[in-house]
Formats: C-alpha cells, structure tokens, sequence
C-alpha cells in the first residue's frame, strides 16, 4: 500500500466520524470555482427527507448525483472530479467524477434476513 493510499484512508478515518451530519439538502453559498480540483475522502450521505447524496470536505458539501457511487458497499470513497461552478439544493455540483472505493467501513449493510431476524451485535 502506497504512502499517498495510507495518508487517504487515515484522512478518511478522521474525517468518518463527523460526516453522518451532512447532506442536509441545502447547499452552501459559497461555491468552487469552474474547473478547480476537488479531491474528497470520507463516508458519502444519503439524506433521507431530500435524496441528496454528498459528501463533506474541505468545509464544503459536494452533490454526488452523477458520480454512481455503490452506496450498498457501505464503505468509504475518494472522490475527485471538477467543481463545476454551481451550487445545487444538495451541494456543490462536481463533474469528472472519479470514485475509488476505500476499505474503510461507513456503517452496517442492510439486514439481509430483514427487520424480523435480531442481529445479537447490533
């Protein structure tokens, strides 16, 4: 494992923790400038009442819709694309999206016996 892959999931670590939070349904003012880099790790969000999928860095919110991150892998991701200069009700819209899956869990994976078999670790 690479030192820039070890950095990637520590950061992830670090920032999992806070992210369950996120994805309110509002976006934030301020937005990224048109073209600019933007690399995310962490855990993405699905907010219910909204349907907004997102995921917090770097003080800001970024809109995954268009990145088709496997939301049923349950892990963490790092994302990096292109700001695309505009804010949705979910965040700020990314374009070139890239995801690469981490190894790092973001929480338990569906009940596959459903909600009627008890999970004694749960």
């Amino acid at each position: 494992m690479s030192l820039g892959r070890v950095s990637a999931v520590a950061a992830a670590i670090a920032l999992c923790g806070a992210c369950s939070g996120q994805g309110s349904g509002r976006a934030q003012a301020s937005s990224a400038p048109q073209g600019e880099p933007v690399t995310a790790v962490g855990c993405p969000t699905q907010a219910a009442e909204s349907q907004c999928l997102t995921i917090a860095a770097n003080g800001k919110v970024y809109d995954l819709a268009g990145a088709n991150v496997d939301m049923s892998r349950n892990v963490g991701v790092s994302i990096r694309g292109r700001a695309a200069g505009e804010a949705t009700e979910c965040g700020l819209k990314l374009t070139d999206v890239k995801v690469e899956y981490l190894g790092l869990s973001c929480g338990m994976a569906p009940d596959p016996y459903g909600p009627d078999v008890k999970d004694p670790y749960r």
